[in-house]
């Protein structure tokens, strides 16, 4: 990781701005958004400027899926090192395990 990217981020351009709010959509919490590369902030400082441009953290995330928080914390953690969210990694899953039958059958049969 090089030093640009450790340093945090001063004005809040239109991407920035849009990337925010793309975030909070998703149901990230403050912290986790504060940590995305494009807003590099602190978590207080992503609640002001939500406020400041009309945007509300949700007290329900946004996926429908319950999981345990050990589950979902892993599951978080493997999206982020792949760029992706919790529920993009989620659907990569299902449709690789779907293209493959054995595969299928075997994480089924396996986890009973």
């Amino acid at each position: 990781m090089n030093t640009e990217e450790l340093i945090p981020k001063t004005r809040w351009t239109a991407e920035r701005i849009a990337r925010l709010g793309f975030l909070i959509g998703l149901g990230w919490e403050a912290k986790r958004v504060a940590e995305d590369p494009l807003i590099v902030s602190t978590p207080n400082n992503v609640h002001r400027q939500a406020q400041r441009f009309g945007l509300a953290f949700r007290a329900v995330p946004a996926s429908p899926l319950r999981l345990p928080p050990e589950a979902a914390e892993l599951y978080d953690a493997a999206a982020a090192k792949r760029g992706l969210t919790r529920e993009a990694l989620i659907r990569l899953l299902l449709v690789v395990a779907a293209e493959d039958q054995t595969l299928l059958d075997n994480i089924l049969d396996d986890g009973a």
